[in-house]
């Protein structure tokens, strides 16, 4: 009897030690699993984000090599303007199943939302002001229901006027609410309900700040973020803009004059505004006149998004670049990874 004791124990001692045994070795088989694939998603990452980079700088020799008086949709860089994608072999990729994308857009095609203020601490400029009014109206925020999401103005709806002088408010150096008699809306800054130093008073540096602004509300922040920048050279480029930004210019240029502008910069780029005549004949002398110190032919700051596509991974780097002076490459400014 205690033999067949000692036989049991020893039976269920050994089944133990080969359950332990086998929990080891599997714990031991999906630790080395998880990190090899941890070391496989670090080394991708790695190689994606080289990839990008050499995508930026693939974006910022063909800017340099473009040295073309104006812009154009002939451009060799302009041919990314939508996103196309990029020939691994030219940034020597051997590697199958990996494929990468790239825009490349200029900032001078949009609306410069910094010069509704001239410099820092400086006075409105009305031009701009309208021009952006006209722009809000264009993407029906008057319309559109959207409601404050800043919880300053419970359920209160701002139309374009208002939502430019609570943008006036925001970037002025004063605490004054925005008023103007020749300007139909009133500001907010020095009511009750705008917290002591919520608004910087000074000009944005960023899109994103302007989540700050009552009345830019995240649906009407979609619409707005392609048509608007807060870098470039205060001017919008007539070669690239889209034609809502062409349409805001001025209250007079109405869709055949856009649709002229459109067909002829297809066939021919203009050239200096100064001296463009096709440009005058299209508009007028009146709304030329009126729109010339705002307008330019040539970009200067570039949007760059680059894209890299594993089998079910995305890798993305966005970089603001700018135009050397001395001829050499252009300069990074900012770069995003993500």
């Amino acid at each position: 009897m205690a033999h067949r004791s000692r036989r049991g124990i020893a039976l269920i001692l050994v089944m133990f030690i080969v359950a332990l045994v086998s929990i080891i070795v599997v714990n031991l088989t999906y630790s080395g699993y998880l990190a090899a694939r941890l070391n496989n998603a670090t080394t991708r990452t790695l190689q994606a984000e080289y990839l990008l980079k050499s995508t930026v700088n693939f974006a910022r020799v063909m800017i340099h090599e473009d040295t073309s008086p104006e812009d154009a949709p002939q451009d060799i860089w302009a041919q990314f303007s939508n996103g196309q994608a990029v020939p691994t072999e030219m940034l020597g990729i051997e590697e199958p199943g990996i494929q990468v994308m790239l825009e490349i857009n200029p900032e001078e095609a949009k609306l410069p939302i910094r010069e509704i203020i001239a410099g820092e601490g400086g006075k409105v400029e009305p031009k701009w002001r309208d021009v952006f009014v006209r722009l809000f109206k264009k993407l029906g925020f008057d319309d559109d229901k959207e409601v404050d999401h800043t919880q300053l103005f419970p359920d209160r709806h701002f139309i374009s006027e208002e939502m430019v002088a609570n943008l006036i408010d925001y970037m002025d150096s004063d605490s004054d609410s925005y008023e103007d008699p020749n300007f139909p809306a009133v500001g907010i800054e020095a009511g009750a309900a705008i917290p002591k130093g919520r608004f910087p008073n000074y000009r944005i540096k960023r899109i994103g700040e302007l989540s700050n602004v009552p009345g830019f509300s995240p649906g009407r922040m979609r619409k707005l973020q392609p048509l608007i920048t807060v870098f470039g050279a205060s001017r919008i480029n007539i070669n690239l803009a889209p034609r809502i930004v062409l349409s805001a210019m001025d209250e007079s240029i109405d869709d055949p004059m856009i649709d002229t502008i459109m067909s002829e910069r297809q066939k021919e780029a203009f050239d200096d505004v100064n001296k463009n005549d096709r440009f005058r004949s299209i508009l007028g002398d009146a709304i030329y006149n009126n729109v010339l110190t705002m307008i330019d032919t040539k970009s200067r700051w570039f949007q760059v998004l680059a894209k890299v596509d594993y089998t079910t991974t995305s890798y993305f780097m966005r970089s603001y670049i700018s135009k050397a002076n001395d001829g050499d490459l252009p300069v990074i400014r900012s770069v995003e990874l993500f």
